[in-house]
């Protein structure tokens, strides 16, 4: 049950009081209401005797007027219960049940029963009603039928409610002065505590102790409130000594971790310096593979260009320095020798050509690896440099320098570009991550031997963002290494270094965008989503719009 919320503001004392008050009172009001109920109970009982004792005598008056058959007589004898004040009416009844002869003590008549019924009392309408058999010689010679008023019950009962109340009043009042006083014996020595723990809150002196009165609960409260003020003081003492050589002990460690602070700037400037080698010569290979394909191309080219073959020319041509024209038109080695000469000056134009397109990738991918290297030296200055790209440009850039592996893996690309606008942005950085993303693709979809490699590659404008999407159907990723797949260090390809995707993820995150990836599972491929942020765009004539 919840008590009324003054009840929590009250003080101890007054607590006490109100509940020494409320018990008595409700202990009172319970005993006057027992006592009132026990009186009513019994006065009616004795009404109901002394109304049965009136019917008797009355009734055996009247036995011999019902034996003579004379009404008058019974009334008579009905007529003498006007002597009894709460007698209000009366009625004879023959031994059939007839109305014989009937009394009514005011003008009012009081309506009564046309026959008798059986035997008995009834209190109601504020009245007592009581049919009594006559006798005579224990034989029942007729009834009568007697109507009381209560009227001495309510006097009684308002007499008796003036006694209680007075008798309630002045208990009231006794219980009220003896509960002033009593009260101190248990709210004394608790409101001293009470004042003696606000003491020590406010003055944090923890020397003082509470004087035990007596044996009981709150002597032993009072036993233990000096037991933890004897523990609070000791821990107080402990606890300052500990503060004095606390402070000796903060400026050693304070000493002891500046060397700390010393030792870790140096070991994290050389791990810093370790990781930038590591992502220098991870990219740096990258692009190497590029031009060391280009070069090949080159080579391949080189010895397919027949060059040999124009020098035996030359030396047939040698041979007839006077009769060239002769040796040209009539003999059979000199006839196709023009011929031969114009298929050879084609093929060396396919293969400048070839090689010129090698060279120029050569130049570009070495390009790149300065761009790269100068890239990270921004890292270590916290610089960066953009510049104005065309995204679609960029991705070609970045499938080129991977053309040549890409086909001899037989993997099909799908390409799939909306259009975007020339934007400012860190060329050298996306263009690192795009190679990343573009090679894993590839060993994904090699690891997986199955003959339908592909790879999507998506780029599309949301916003003010780029999205650029590599999808392949290649070995896919577990669930659990998703989100580990761009720890340093951290690779599922064997063979791989786990540098690729963690340098890539730093630099897009560098750009304030992101690289994230999804997979379904092993067998189901995997999609690397990077968004980067696109506000810097360039209008057609090469000028930021406003």
């Amino acid at each position: 049950m919840s008590t009324p919320r003054f009840f929590h503001s009250l003080s101890l004392r007054h607590k006490q009081m109100l509940v020494i008050m409320l018990t008595s009172t409700a202990v009172l009001l319970l005993a006057c209401a027992a006592f009132t109920a026990y009186d009513l109970a019994t006065f009616r009982r004795e009404l109901v005797e002394r109304v049965s004792v009136l019917a008797d005598v009355a009734g055996n008056n009247c036995a011999a007027a019902l034996d003579f058959n004379d009404p008058k007589v019974a009334e008579e004898t009905l007529a003498g219960l006007h002597a009894d004040g709460y007698i209000r009416a009366a009625c004879v009844y023959t031994k059939a049940g007839q109305v014989f002869a009937s009394y009514q003590r005011d003008a009012e008549e009081l309506p009564m029963p046309k026959t008798a019924g059986p035997a008995g009392q009834e209190f109601s309408d504020n009245r007592l009603r009581l049919l009594h058999p006559i006798k005579q010689k224990d034989e029942v010679v007729g009834a009568i039928y007697l109507v009381s008023d209560l009227k001495g019950i309510s006097q009684r009962l308002k007499r008796y409610i003036g006694i209680a109340g007075m008798v309630f009043l002045a208990s009231l009042l006794a219980g009220l002065a003896l509960s002033n006083r009593l009260q101190r014996l248990v709210s004394e020595p608790i409101l001293q505590l009470a004042g003696m723990a606000r003491s020590v809150a406010i003055d944090k002196d923890y020397t003082v102790r509470a004087a035990r009165r007596s044996d009981d609960e709150l002597g032993q409260l009072v036993d233990g409130f000096n037991e933890m003020l004897t523990q609070i003081q000791a821990r107080d003492t402990a606890l300052q000594t500990a503060r004095d050589s606390l402070e000796m002990r903060v400026n050693e460690r304070t000493r002891e971790l500046e060397n700390t602070h010393k030792q870790l700037v140096e070991a994290s400037r050389r791990g810093g310096m370790a990781e930038i080698a590591t992502n220098v010569l991870h990219n740096v290979g990258n692009v190497l593979n590029s031009v060391n394909i280009s070069t090949d191309l080159i080579v391949h080219s080189v010895k397919d260009s027949r060059v040999e073959n124009l020098a035996r020319i030359v030396l047939l041509l040698r041979e007839h320095p006077h009769d060239l024209g002769d040796f040209l038109t009539h003999d059979t080695r000199g006839k196709h020798v023009p011929e031969y000469l114009g298929q050879f000056s084609e093929h060396l134009t396919l293969s400048y050509g070839a090689i010129a397109r090698e060279s120029e990738s050569m130049r570009r991918n070495v390009e790149h690896i300065k761009e790269i290297v100068a890239m990270q030296q921004n890292y270590a200055t916290f610089g960066s440099i953009k510049e104005v790209v065309n995204i679609i440009e960029l991705v070609e850039d970045g499938l080129r320098m991977n053309e040549r592996s890409l086909n001899h893996h037989g993997l099909e690309i799908v390409r799939d570009y909306a259009a975007i606008p020339p934007l400012s942005l860190e060329k050298h950085k996306i263009l690192q991550i795009l190679v990343n993303l573009i090679r894993n693709a590839k060993h994904a979809c090699d690891d997986s031997g199955r003959d339908d490699k592909r790879m999507t590659v998506r780029a599309v404008l949301r916003g003010d963002r780029i999205g650029i999407t590599i999808t392949d159907n290649g070995v896919g990723i577990a669930p659990e290494n998703l989100t580990r797949i761009f720890n340093h260090g951290f690779t599922t390809r064997k063979g791989g270094h786990g540098f690729g995707l963690h340098s890539s993820a730093l630099a897009a995150k560098e750009m304030g965008g992101s690289l994230t990836a999804m997979s379904e599972g092993p067998g189901r491929g995997a999609v690397f989503d990077l968004e980067i942020p696109a506000t810097d765009r360039i209008s057609e004539n090469g000028h930021r719009p406003g």
